[in-house]
C-alpha cells in the first residue's frame, strides 16, 4: 500500500520526463503522419489518438503498480518468467505455421510479447540473485546466463533481433551489479564479442544460423551502407541526411524533408529520432537525451539508495533496458549499430513498447518509494 511516507518519495522527476518524452513522441508522430493539409491539429491523425490512448493506459498502469509493493513481485518472479517463456513458444508456433510472428491479438489489440519479456527477466534476475553467492564463481555464472538465453533465442526465432540485442548485456549489468567478478564476466564478454568474426564468416559459407537474410544484410550494410545504398543500406543513408541536415536549430516542425517527402523509412517508429534530429536539430535531439539522462540518473539513485537486494537488482536491471535500448535506437539513426527495428522508449509509435516502459519506470519508481530493513534472509517494513 501507498502510505504518506511513501508518497514523499515519490520521483517526480523521472515521471515528468516520461510525459514530456510522450508528449515529444506524439507530436513527432504527428509530424511523421499528419495529412497534406497541415493545417489539421494532431488529434486528426489516427495513430495520435491511438498513441495518446495507449498513453493513458500506461500511466493508470504505471498508477496501479505502485499500490503493490515491489517485493510482491519478488515472490511471482519465476511464475512470470514462465508466463513470459509460455508466450513466445505460442509465437514460435505461429512462426512455424505463417513464417513470422511477433503479437499475440488480444481485444482486436496487437500485443507483443517479447516486451512483456523484458520486464519478466529482469525480474527473475533479480530474484535468482537476491540470496546467492554462487555468481561469485566461474561455474555460478552459468545459470543467470541461461536464463537471459532461453528468450533470446525464441525471440531471435519470431524473428527479433532488437529486443534480443536489449536482453543479452542484461545479466552481465546485474551480475556485475551484485557483486559478480569482473574477472570472471569479462572472458565471457569477451568470448562474445570475438563469435562475431566467426559468425560472419559463417554466414559467408551459407550457414545462417538464427538471422535472415535481411538481418545479415543490415548488419553488413552497417559496414559499408554505400554497397547497397538503394536496399539494405538505404535506411542508414536516409537517417544520416536527415539528422545532418537539421544543423544546430532543425528546419522546424514539420518541415523536414527527409520526413515529409517519405525518404525515411519507419520515421514515425524505429527512425523517430532522425526525424526529431532533422526537424529540432542537434538541441534539440540533445534536449531529448537531457530527459533520458534524468530518467536513468533517477534510476541508479534509487538502486544507490536501496539496501534490499532484489529491489536494488531490479531497479538496476529496469534502468539497464531502457538504457540499452535508448542507445542502440540512436545509435542506429547516426550509423553507430546496425539497423535493427527497435523503438524509443516513450517516443515511438507503439502500444506494447509505451506500456512495458511505463511498466519498468513504475517499478523503478516503486523501489524508491518501499525501502524495506533486510536482516540475514528476512526482510521487513
Amino acid at each position: 500500500m501507498v502510505d504518506a511516507k511513501s508518497i514523499k518519495e515519490f520521483d517526480w522527476v523521472m515521471f515528468v520526463c516520461a510525459l514530456l518524452l510522450v508528449a515529444i513522441g506524439a507530436t513527432f508522430i504527428w509530424s511523421a503522419k499528419y495529412p497534406t493539409n497541415a493545417d489539421e491539429g494532431p488529434l486528426s491523425v489516427p495513430l495520435v489518438r491511438k498513441q495518446i490512448a495507449y498513453a493513458a493506459l500506461g500511466v493508470v498502469f504505471f498508477a496501479a503498480l505502485l499500490w503493490v509493493h515491489y517485493l510482491t513481485f519478488c515472490r511471482y518472479a519465476y511464475a512470470l518468467y514462465a508466463v513470459g517463456i509460455l508466450l513466445l513458444l505460442v509465437l514460435f508456433m505461429e512462426r512455424e505455421i505463417k513464417g513470422a510472428a511477433r503479437w499475440i491479438a488480444i481485444g482486436g489489440q496487437q500485443f507483443q510479447p517479447s516486451e512483456f519479456m523484458k520486464v519478466a527477466l529482469v525480474l527473475c534476475l533479480a530474484r535468482y540473485l537476491q540470496f546467492r553467492e554462487s555468481y561469485r564463481t566461474l561455474p555460478g555464472l552459468l545459470p543467470p546466463l541461461l536464463l537471459m538465453l532461453a528468450p533470446v533465442g525464441l525471440i531471435l526465432l519470431q524473428p527479433d533481433l532488437g529486443t534480443s540485442l536489449v536482453l543479452i548485456p542484461l545479466p552481465f549489468i546485474m551480475l556485475y551489479a551484485a557483486g559478480a567478478r569482473l574477472r570472471h564476466l569479462v572472458p565471457i564478454l569477451g568470448l562474445g564479442l570475438g563469435a562475431v568474426p566467426g559468425l560472419v564468416g559463417l554466414h559467408y559459407l551459407g550457414y545462417r544460423l538464427f538471422l535472415k537474410e535481411y538481418q545479415w544484410a543490415r548488419i553488413l550494410s552497417f559496414l559499408n551502407p554505400q554497397s547497397d545504398a538503394a536496399g539494405s543500406g538505404y535506411q542508414i543513408i536516409q537517417s544520416l541526411i536527415a539528422v545532418g541536415s537539421g544543423g544546430l536549430w532543425g528546419k522546424g516542425l514539420g518541415a523536414g524533408t527527409q520526413n515529409r517527402l517519405n525518404f525515411l523509412p519507419e520515421r514515425h517508429t524505429d527512425f523517430i529520432f532522425s526525424v526529431i534530429g532533422e526537424e529540432w536539430g542537434f538541441f534539440g535531439a540533445i534536449g531529448v537525451l537531457v530527459l533520458y539522462g534524468l530518467i536513468f540518473v533517477g534510476g541508479i539513485g534509487i538502486a544507490a539508495r536501496t539496501r534490499e537486494t532484489f529491489g536494488r537488482l531490479a531497479a538496476v536491471g529496469m534502468m539497464a533496458v531502457l538504457t540499452v535500448q535508448v542507445l542502440i535506437n540512436v545509435g542506429m539513426t547516426i550509423r553507430l549499430c546496425p539497423v535493427t527495428g527497435l523503438t524509443l522508449p516513450f517516443i515511438s509509435y507503439g502500444g506494447s513498447s509505451l506500456l512495458s516502459s511505463f511498466i519498468m519506470l513504475s517499478l523503478v519508481i516503486n523501489v524508491g518509494m518501499h525501502r524495506p530493513m533486510t536482516l540475514a534472509q528476512e526482510t521487513f517494513e
